[in-house]
């Protein structure tokens, strides 16, 4: 009986015939690998060495005989300020990466409109400094605060304050310890313009994560300096970073980049930046009560006016977190900018002058 020709043995694949098709297969993968290693120590060394030549400047030559430090105790603040000194003080606290330098035209408007405009950097950013700048500094939120209420009882009147982006949280923390704290002064009127408070994409309460650290990249001081070194403070990305934050791309023009760039050139800046990033990581395992939705709630009992701006295309702080604050900040306005993205001020500046220039109201 003959077999069938499925019972026969099925030809199989000669193994060398395989390993010759696989062997180049590997060699150009672990080439690519290579290849790609080499250039990413490369990316590394250069910055690094850039870096290194870079952030050689004391803060004093880069203000440029411009603003003036202000202690505080654990810091110097640099501050800029625009109008005259009898008018009420209208305090602005920036985002992530700006300083009191990036706010470009606004202080000029809000100037006009009858404010005395103080711009402050909050540590590490712009040109304030700390007395230990190699060694630890408290980054938290509370400490921020306390720096802004010890720079508020220097200005000689009641205050507004306007924070944005990441200054929106210690500007709100500051708020729920006017007249208790060290100012011993009313606040008048708090605005936060998308304000970077930690929420959930839907305006969920912030929520601790149950880690040991912020990882190895940003728990390592060597390996986050490195990593901002070849990133965040690289000038050749500052605008690619700048443009992931706004919704008009083309606001970010060639014009505003020196700006953010001029605190690179600080020495040891971009350790001091990881150092921010390692503690601003872990922000959402704060004590502080500008995270309590029910202690917001309890504040706004106590009738401080609370406007709240924010741009309708934002993706990094979504609209979706301003409805859940008027939720908890009973009585907060919420003024919405179309077209607008998470930095106003560049995207549509006379735009949003205008709106921020109408929730203050008159300056007196």
């Amino acid at each position: 009986m003959r077999a069938s020709p499925n019972d026969r043995p099925r030809r199989r694949a000669s193994p060398s015939l395989a390993r010759r098709i696989a062997r180049p297969l590997v060699s150009a993968v672990l080439l690519l690998v290579a290849v790609l290693a080499l250039a990413l120590s490369a990316w590394i060394a250069w910055t690094q060495y850039a870096r290194a030549l870079r952030e050689t400047q004391s803060v004093e030559p880069l203000a440029g005989g411009q603003g003036r430090w202000v202690d505080v105790g654990d810091a110097r603040l640099y501050v800029q300020e625009w109008g005259h000194a009898a008018d009420p003080v209208l305090l602005l606290t920036h985002g992530t990466g700006a300083w009191s330098g990036t706010w470009f035209g606004l202080p000029d408007a809000l100037a006009a409109a009858g404010w005395r405009v103080v711009a402050v950097d909050l540590p590490p950013f712009g040109l304030s400094t700390t007395p230990d700048e190699g060694g630890a500094v408290d980054y938290s939120r509370a400490a921020q605060a306390r720096r802004l209420l010890a720079l508020a009882g220097t200005l000689g009147s009641d205050l507004t304050l306007v924070g944005h982006s990441f200054g929106a949280g210690p500007a709100l923390e500051a708020a729920l310890g006017a007249g208790a704290g060290s100012s011993g002064r009313a606040l008048r009127r708090l605005v936060l313009v998308d304000p970077a408070l930690g929420l959930g994409p839907g305006g969920e309460p912030p929520q601790c994560e149950a880690r040991a650290g912020p990882g190895v990249l940003l728990g390592s001081r060597a390996l986050r300096t490195t990593l901002v070194g070849a990133t965040a403070t690289w000038p050749g990305l500052t605008g690619p970073l700048l443009r992931r934050f706004v919704h008009r791309r083309d606001a970010v023009t060639d014009a505003l980049l020196p700006a953010y760039r001029l605190p690179f050139a600080r020495a040891a800046f971009s350790q001091r930046l990881g150092d921010w990033a390692a503690a601003f990581s872990q922000s959402a395992c704060e004590p502080a009560d500008s995270l309590r939705p029910e202690r917001l709630t309890r504040w706004a009992a106590q009738g401080v006016p609370v406007a709240l701006v924010w741009g309708e295309e934002d993706r990094i702080t979504p609209l979706a977190q301003g409805r859940a604050l008027q939720r908890w900040i009973p009585g907060a306005t919420l003024t919405v900018l179309p077209g607008v993205g998470h930095i106003p001020h560049i995207e549509s500046p006379e735009a949003f002058a205008t709106a921020l220039i109408g929730v203050l109201g008159p300056a007196r």
